[in-house]
């Protein structure tokens, strides 16, 4: 990069900077031949050296070693004895006449380089600020489209599950009530028909349920109705909603004896273990055994719901947090497990998943501290994935803990 770029660009006019640099060190000479003999030779010296370094940094690098070698020149014929005569007498004036002129030059050529690093420095900084504008616009631009495209996938998820999740219930009830309205049934049948539409009703007034709690999760909402309660409540609550979901699959309990009572809302945490519950039971085969397990890490209370189904893989435990997500082709919302994180997040905790016992199966875990959490927090996109490779992550129930085997038939 050429210097005169740096420089004020005098183009085509550089008779100019010498001409100025002429006139800038003519005047203090004027002045200074008129009061030398009230000043010492060292001070006009000083002085002398000021109008080389204002050339230095405003004409640049060639104008200043004119000046130098002009104010050296002008020093030996106005200042150094005798005056008005370039012939120098004592030795110790070719002393002074020299170190005067070799510091003119040096501090001309310096002030001039320093000078052109400054200009240097300026440009630099101005293009660094140009390239971090547009930077910041490129990364405001990209997280826009970012946006976007994750909006329209939630748009898509939304209105799939819509179409399927509210359109099937509605066929069904409207079918039930065309057949009672239109044909002669018997009342068995009718019966059954009335049982079809109150069941699709339930599964229309669950799907609407958990859209509204979804939202209210994630605009943070939830007021935690929050107390100390017993770990072993909250799961017996679970176990007896989940009843009729888990027949047929035996059911162990594993709770650590002596566990202190975390401070949650129970309702919320219960609806967490429930979720859990339906998704073993969905999921896994006929038969297979279920286990809910309870016990204390530090200071936390740690939840597992184990089953032994065909499992997640690993690069899809973090997607089934998101809503709308479905792992499998079961028949569900795609909200349940978006819901329960929203739910264990809000009171200061957090849910993953691991392999199940014996890497079968699936481990879905959550704790919560047993601190109170104040804050509620809303439903965010990040999900700790696979934290078992963390050294904080709880494991499974230890076989050392008591256990109690309840059947589903005790729920029923």
């Amino acid at each position: 990069m050429a210097y005169n770029e740096l420089v004020i660009s005098w183009s085509g006019r550089w008779p100019i900077r010498y001409l100025i640099a002429t006139i800038v060190v003519a005047l203090p000479i004027a002045v200074l031949e008129k009061v030398r003999p009230e000043l010492t030779q060292t001070s006009i010296a000083l002085i002398l050296v000021l109008p080389v370094i204002l050339i230095a940094v405003t004409q640049g690098r060639g104008p200043a070693l004119y000046a130098s070698i002009l104010v050296g020149l002008s020093f030996n014929f106005f200042f150094i004895g005798p005056y008005y005569s370039f012939r120098i007498t004592r030795p110790e004036d070719v002393v002074a006449f020299v170190v005067f002129v070799t510091t003119a030059v040096l501090v001309g050529q310096l002030s001039s380089r320093l000078e052109k690093r400054v200009l240097l420095t300026e440009k630099q900084s101005k293009e660094l600020v140009h390239v971090r504008g547009e930077f910041e616009r490129a990364a405001a631009q990209a997280a826009e489209a970012d946006a976007l495209r994750k909006s329209e996938q939630l748009k898509t998820a939304l209105l799939d599950a819509v179409t399927h999740d509210l359109r099937t219930p509605l066929t069904s009830i409207k079918a039930a009530i065309s057949t009672i309205r239109a044909e002669s049934v018997s009342p068995e049948v009718q019966r059954e028909l009335f049982e079809v539409i109150e069941e699709e009703s339930d599964r229309l007034n669950h799907f609407i349920q958990g859209m509204m709690d979804l939202a209210k999760l994630q605009a943070g909402e939830v007021t935690l109705a929050s107390r100390n309660v017993a770990p072993e409540e909250m799961v017996e609550d679970a176990l007896l909603r989940a009843g009729p979901l888990l027949e047929g699959h035996p059911v162990e309990v594993a709770i650590a004896s002596g566990l202190p009572s975390p401070k949650v809302d129970p309702r919320l945490i219960s609806q967490v273990i429930f979720t859990l519950l339906e998704n073993a039971a969905k999921y896994s085969g006929p038969s297979t055994k279920i286990t809910v397990s309870v016990r204390q890490k530090d200071n936390n209370i740690c939840f597992a719901v184990d089953d032994e189904g065909p499992g997640i893989p690993s690069e899809l435990r973090g997607k089934v947090f998101d809503k709308f997500f479905r792992a499998g082709l079961q028949p569900g919302l795609g909200m349940g497990l978006a819901i329960a994180r929203g739910i264990v997040q809000a009171h200061g905790g957090k849910i993953w998943i691991e392999d199940g016992p014996e890497r079968r199966g699936t481990s879905v875990q959550f704790m919560v501290p047993l601190s109170d959490t104040p804050a509620t927090q809303t439903l965010k996109n990040e999900v700790p994935q696979n934290d078992v490779s963390q050294g904080d992550a709880p494991r499974s129930v230890d076989a050392a803990i008591p256990s109690r085997v309840i059947t589903s038939d005790e729920h029923s």
